[in-house]
């Protein structure tokens, strides 16, 4: 029943305690197809650990939707500290990116439980 608990909630607080990337910022949005919106940006990224997945949402952290992302970059091995990101194409409108909407990104930093990393709120762009 602890081992259970702990995979359920371990990759949560270990996220907030220490996190595998910080201080997010877009520096360029662009609508693409109608309701979809291409994002760039930068982030530091303080551990090494394997990505898992990217779960970007429009709404509030009570009620929310999960959108599409899709990666137009290639593959990256990023190191630590400062790296840029984008294009990426995201199922929503550059208001609802500012705005409205967080993501989370999700990593493998060990066998006990994967690590969820708060990674974006609605900001506006970095200048």
């Amino acid at each position: 029943m602890v081992l259970l608990f702990a995979k359920q909630v371990g990759g949560y607080v270990e996220g907030r305690l220490f996190p595998v990337t910080r201080d997010t910022q877009l520096t360029r949005i662009e609508q693409s197809d109608p309701g979809w919106s291409m994002i760039w940006g930068h982030s530091v990224r303080q551990r090494q650990c394997s990505f898992v997945r990217l779960e970007w949402r429009i709404g509030t952290p009570s009620h929310y939707s999960v959108i599409d992302v899709v990666f137009l970059e290639g593959s990256k091995v990023r190191g630590d500290g400062i790296f840029e990101f984008g294009p990426w194409k995201l199922h929503a409108s550059q208001d609802q990116i500012e705005n409205r909407s967080f993501a989370t990104v999700v990593h493998s930093c060990h066998p006990l439980w994967n690590t969820e990393t708060h990674f974006f709120s609605g900001a506006p762009l970095a200048r």
